[in-house]
């Protein structure tokens, strides 16, 4: 067993379960887990959805709904004259008894008591005129049939009634014999072979179908749902082999049946070289091939040449293909994407040998002159140079994709390629670059339509459908993975946070691990010197087109920057610059708590007024005024502290200094190179404040909640490992001994030490 493959099955499994049963978070997008610039749908012929590539789900689409295939084919047979919803109504609403009255009037001229909707039916009104009796019969019958075809109630499925099928199926043979139109004789036919085959009379439902349906020429729907039926009663009968022949045969011509068939040959489990003896001419043989290597996990180049080698002119080598390079996309594209890219996958990543291995087999096809569409082979291969970082081979390959390439999926996915090489082989993103790119995101923003699923694993209705989808999703990568890194190499973080808000304009992520929005970025990861680029620039008049397309997306108000710029201030405890900052922006946000004791981090009592960020920048300046004079008051310096603590990780106004507050992290001794991160989970100048608290104080009471919260913000940046650190904030924290050796007396001391669990064990257990 693959152990590595099945652990990331089994965690995926697990995810997927448990954000379902709990709703505790989110889930993997079956459609968008992994970085994907190659369009599964890119394929030359529709119908094959469901087998585009996911890991996640068992099929990626829906088959055509069967009940439009049957529809179009009755409207054929009526010309074209009956309207589609008179069809569907007359069809799956109306009862036998209804249509039975409707036979009445026809044969006898009985006036009978039918409802007026039925009486304005198109349908209806074309058996009155043409007294079709044989077609409405056949209807009639249909429905006689229809309760023994399954159940909507899955709760409630009666037991099969072999009887009274064995009895419809004679009835279906009889009415065969008599009819004379060959279509409706057909769907006689078939009904004859279905019951027969619900009443487990497979041997008589194979003879039914061979003596019946086979004997008429057909490429109907009706034809080879038959034809399922017959293969169905092979698998029954213990014919695997001969089974998985005959719906390779329903696979092929019948797209609404294609997953019934694919899902039958998986229950088959019968050996592909003995289902190949069975079949007439290499194209046969191609659709077995084909919906074997469908059935591959990981990567399968043998099944995409063995189809090839059959028939290299089958509409399944292009489904093969996307699967393919998806799969590689999967396994080897998060890999070699730059690691700021923060992307993914479930499949293992596959040596550098095996991708040569596949873009060799793709290189011969390509120039071997028999596939449909050299150019998608062409153009497929340079798309694996760039994921292997070889631009040149990548620009070679394009090139000779260019040429005969004509249809407009081809063209689009040549156009994306080429892209992706430009950006990554060029050594800076300058200004005259930008004024390239421009023209691609203009020509990306004219293909894009949002595509609305009620959750991720809806399938995709139709190949446009997941054609749009697709544009969406890369148009996002591209910016995400692709241009958004290349600026951070550069240093420029202004043009990536100006980036990553147009990401979140095309496509914002359903599901990504660590994914930070545009906003997010902007607030907590740009310093005061990068948002004030930010905002000048967005002031300026005279920017280039691409500086105004991106400010178009930038969908901040100045107000907002300005109220960000100095949220900002407040982090580098600048609060004099953020009190001017506060005043511009005319924010009114406000917390509670912000100078109240945290003695704990949590349970603590709300204040009725709460103040806002400015009033909370005002009060911090007085204060380091006050601080600056002689005999400072010890309150002072608390109440300065309590005011810096409360916009730390653990403070109640950490909204004050922060957009989003993520409740899995913790101190860690890299951020102490960060001047923010280091007080933000540090707590260090807090803890300085605290201190100075207590040594202006005399009284003792003052002094033991000062220290005490000093020794809080100690806590906050003991170095150590997860297994160590409860014991190093007992035995390591600076302040323990003072408090337990000089305030012990104290009520404050009597209160807290039944309150901190860290300082109780430090006076139960001290050396």
């Amino acid at each position: 067993m693959n152990w590595k493959r099945f652990t990331i099955f089994l965690s995926s499994f697990l995810l997927c379960f448990f954000a379902k049963s709990i709703s505790c978070g989110p889930e993997p997008d079956p459609y968008d887990y992994y970085p994907n610039f190659y369009n599964p749908g890119i394929g030359a012929q529709q119908g094959f959805e469901p087998f585009y590539y996911t890991s996640l789900s068992v099929y990626y689409g829906m088959d055509e709904p069967e009940e439009n295939v049957n529809l179009k084919e009755w409207s054929t047979f009526f010309q074209e004259k009956i309207k589609e919803k008179d069809l569907k109504e007359f069809i799956y609403n109306y009862s036998r008894q209804e249509m039975a009255a409707l036979y009445t009037l026809i044969d006898k001229g009985t006036p009978q008591q039918l409802p007026d909707s039925m009486m304005k039916n198109g349908l209806t009104r074309y058996f009155i005129d043409s007294k079709d009796k044989e077609t409405l019969g056949y209807f009639m019958y249909a429905k006689q049939c229809e309760p023994h075809t399954g159940s909507t109630d899955a709760w409630n499925v009666p037991a099969p009634d072999s009887a009274a099928m064995s009895r419809l199926s004679r009835n279906g043979v009889q009415l065969y014999k008599a009819c004379k139109d060959q279509r409706i004789k057909e769907r006689f036919a078939f009904q004859a072979v279905r019951m027969a085959h619900y009443s487990k009379a497979f041997k008589q439902a194979i003879q039914l179908y061979d003596s019946l349906a086979a004997p008429i020429s057909s490429s109907s729907l009706i034809h080879y749902k038959a034809l399922a039926l017959k293969a169905g009663a092979l698998l029954r009968t213990g014919q695997p082999a001969q089974s998985v022949y005959h719906f390779s045969r329903v696979f092929e011509n019948a797209p609404s049946q294609r997953t019934l068939a694919y899902l039958n040959t998986g229950w088959a489990a019968a050996d592909p070289r003995q289902v190949m003896k069975l079949c007439a001419n290499n194209n046969e043989k191609a659709t077995v091939a084909a919906m074997y290597a469908c059935r591959a996990a990981g990567l399968n180049p043998e099944g995409l040449r063995e189809v090839y080698q059959l028939n290299p002119q089958s509409p399944m080598l292009d489904v093969l293909l996307s699967r393919e390079i998806n799969k590689l996309e999967d396994g080897l594209l998060y890999s070699v994407l730059d690691g700021d890219a923060n992307s993914w996958g479930f499949m293992e990543k596959p040596s550098e040998a095996k991708v040569t291995g596949i873009q060799q087999l793709l290189d011969s096809m390509a120039t071997g002159g028999k596939v449909k569409e050299p150019a998608l082979w062409h153009t497929t291969s340079a798309y694996i140079s760039f994921m292997l970082k070889d631009y040149a081979g990548a620009n070679k390959r394009l090139a000779a994709g260019r040429s005969n390439n004509s249809r407009a999926a081809i063209q689009d996915q040549w156009e994306i390629i080429k892209l992706l090489v430009a950006v990554n082989e060029q050594p800076r993103i300058d200004k005259d670059f930008e004024a390239k790119l421009l023209e691609s995101f203009k020509w990306l923003d004219s293909r894009i339509t949002p595509v609305k699923r009620d959750n991720y694993f809806q399938y995709p209705g139709t190949n446009k459908e997941i054609n749009d989808m697709f544009f969406s999703r890369m148009y996002r990568n591209l910016l995400d993975f692709i241009i958004a890194p290349r600026y951070t190499k550069q240093n420029d973080l202004v043009k990536k946070a100006l980036i990553l808000m147009k990401r979140d304009e095309v496509e914002q992520y359903a599901f990504r691990y660590g994914t930070v929005s545009g906003k997010d970025f902007i607030s907590d990861s740009l310093n005061t010197t990068q948002l004030h680029a930010l905002y000048d620039l967005k002031q300026q008049k005279r920017k280039t087109p691409y500086e105004q397309y991106l400010y178009d997306q930038l969908k901040l108000s100045d107000n907002e920057l300005e109220e960000i710029i100095a949220i900002n201030y407040v982090r580098q405890h600048d609060f004099s610059n953020a009190v001017t900052w506060f005043k511009r922006s005319g924010s009114s946000n406000h917390s509670e708590n912000v100078f109240t004791d945290q003695l704990q981090d949590y349970g603590y009592e709300t204040d009725t007024v709460g103040i806002s960020q400015l009033d909370y920048a005002i009060k911090m300046v007085e204060l380091e005024k006050k601080m600056k004079g002689k005999n400072v008051d010890p309150n002072v310096y608390y109440e300065y502290a309590t005011g810096l603590f409360s916009i730390s990780y653990y403070g109640h106004a950490y909204q004050f200094s922060v957009n989003y507050r993520p409740s899995t992290w913790w101190y860690e001794p890299a951020h102490e190179n960060n001047p923010f991160l280091k007080q933000y989970f540090g707590c260090y100048r807090a803890e300085e404040y605290y201190k100075k608290a207590a040594d202006a104080s005399t009284d003792k009471e003052f002094k033991a909640k000062a220290l005490f919260m000093a020794a809080r913000c100690a806590q906050k940046h003991i170095n150590a490992k997860e297994e160590d650190w409860s014991r190093m904030a007992i035995y390591q924290n600076p302040y323990f001994p003072s408090l337990a050796k000089d305030y012990s007396q104290t009520a404050f001391y009597r209160d807290i030490i039944g309150q901190c669990s860290y300082l109780k064990d430090y006076v139960k257990t001290k050396p």
